[in-house]
């Protein structure tokens, strides 16, 4: 277990300090501290904060240096870094192991929300449902690799601002972004067959 955990660390230290190296060291700590809570059910800054017994507001206040989209970048490296590495992995062991090829699925699902001070909550038909529900469109890319699901990349569908609605582009930016990042690290992703598992949205 220790030596799950010294090498899980290490994979996000690297991760976290060879793209995000331009900020501050204290924000760098705040996000590896936040990654390792999550192998102890540690899932928020507050929880965080009230295991170690420090004061919340610190985390708080190193986070305001991630914009929206450094973390959405995070979301998108950390997904495809693990890929990557479990990809490799599965690649050097048995012929029936490896005969097991990854699969990518692609699915956009309203995830019904009853809260009224949420953001990106708007009126979405269901197929489920057959009917318009309250609540968010997840846009999801994700691979299995043996038993694992691990998602690529993750975004909510608003219907406000520019191209509000238009998800298959969204579904096609967000593909390009996974191609480009494994293209970079030398693995061809479009040899894997792609699943569209369900979607009241395309």
């Amino acid at each position: 277990m220790c030596q799950y955990l010294i090498k899980s660390t290490m994979s996000f230290q690297t991760l976290l300090y060879s793209h995000f190296g331009k900020k501050s060291l204290q924000l760098r700590e705040t996000l590896l501290l936040l990654s390792m809570g999550h192998m102890f059910a540690l899932f928020n800054p507050n929880q965080v904060a009230q295991s170690l017994s420090i004061p919340v507001a610190n985390l708080y206040r190193h986070l305001k240096g991630f914009s929206l989209y450094q973390w959405k970048c995070l979301f998108v490296r950390v997904g495809c870094s693990i890929a990557l590495q479990e990809g490799r992995d599965t690649a050097s062991k048995s012929d029936a192991t490896k005969s097991r090829r990854p699969t990518i699925s692609v699915d956009g699902t309203n995830d019904p929300r009853y809260g009224k001070l949420l953001s990106y909550c708007f009126s979405w038909w269901s197929k489920k449902h057959n009917t318009s529900i309250r609540g968010r469109n997840v846009l999801a890319i994700t691979i299995k690799i043996g038993s694992m699901i691990i998602p690529l990349y993750i975004r909510i569908v608003s219907k406000q601002g520019r191209g509000n609605t238009d998800k298959p582009s969204y579904f096609i930016a967000m593909l390009k972004e996974i191609l480009d990042f494994f293209d970079t690290s030398g693995v061809d992703l479009r040899k894997y067959p792609m699943d569209h598992l369900c979607s009241s949205s395309f």
